[in-house]
């Protein structure tokens, strides 16, 4: 099971769970970041000073939310993100891969949750109150994957996606859809659907 905090409401207006809109297009990304951030404590309160507005303004971008596993970045289309969570505790599940976490209900929901340090490959580590689980939209329904923590938004071109290098085998390669770059940094693109196949091992 996950160890993690429990979930207590955001200041104001903020609450624990980040919902996203059906309609993406009314969706500000820099509230998901802010309140992210807020529920994480004042040290991690994000600030628009970091360049977030100015890659997410612009028209033309596919969108990404990048979060952090172990050492590395990560990034899934804001399409597929249905909300995040804070981490809480989930209910094991006799007989599954030891990456899935186990299951949580959320708002009447059972969910499924991957953990992406075991997914990926990584070990536990102990919970730092950063981490989050990022609930997942689905043509079998809704997921979760726990990560070690959300960064925030940014738009990508095309152009500056690259294939998965082939130095990548077997499954690792499986799970990368490609390599983003974006301001000097590295993002590492996951395919979703193979991520989430429980018989990929």
């Amino acid at each position: 099971a996950c160890a993690a905090e429990p979930c207590n409401a955001f200041p104001g207006a903020m609450r624990d769970v980040i919902e996203l809109p059906d309609d993406e297009q009314t969706f500000d990304p820099r509230e998901l970041i802010l309140a992210g951030r807020l529920s994480a404590g004042p040290a991690t309160i994000f600030s628009e000073s970091a360049g977030l507005k100015t890659a997410d303004d612009r028209e033309g971008l596919d969108k990404y939310l990048c979060f952090r596993v172990a050492d590395e970045e990560y990034g899934v289309s804001l399409m597929d993100v249905r909300e995040i969570i804070k981490a809480r505790p989930v209910t094991e599940v006799p007989r599954m891969p030891r990456f899935v976490a186990g299951v949580l209900s959320l708002r009447g929901m059972i969910i499924s949750v991957f953990d992406l340090r075991l997914r990926l490959g990584f070990e536990r580590a102990a919970p730092t109150g950063l981490e989050r689980i990022v609930i997942i939209r689905g043509p079998e329904g809704a997921r979760g994957l726990l990560v070690d923590e959300v960064h925030q938004v940014i738009g990508l071109p095309s152009s500056s996606i690259e294939d998965a290098p082939q130095v990548l085998e077997g499954v690792d390669r499986e799970f990368v859809r490609g390599i983003g770059r974006h301001g000097g940094r590295m993002l590492i693109l996951l395919d979703l659907e193979k991520v989430l196949e429980v018989a990929l091992i």
